[in-house]
């Protein structure tokens, strides 16, 4: 599936992201996310056996946005 916001976050992992930004991206690919203790947002799904968090009020870093690509890909490629 081409995701233009998947696309960018890819291209850009250390750019102005919003926790916003990664759920609609999540909900795109039907992802489960949650705001387990309101200071993170972990995202999962049932192909991948394990999560990611991002955080809801902090600056989200390169790393969140490359882990979440990452699971993102690993979801893709088993869908193949």
């Amino acid at each position: 599936m081409h995701n233009k916001r998947l696309e960018a976050l890819r291209a850009n992992p250390g750019g102005e992201w919003r926790p916003a930004d990664i759920e609609i991206t999540a909900s795109q690919y039907a992802m489960k996310f949650r705001k387990v203790t309101g200071t993170h947002v972990v995202f999962t799904h049932p192909s991948v056996p394990d999560c990611v968090a991002v955080p809801m009020k902090k600056k989200i870093r390169s790393v969140h946005v490359k882990a979440f690509v990452a699971m993102v890909d690993r979801m893709d490629a088993l869908d193949q």
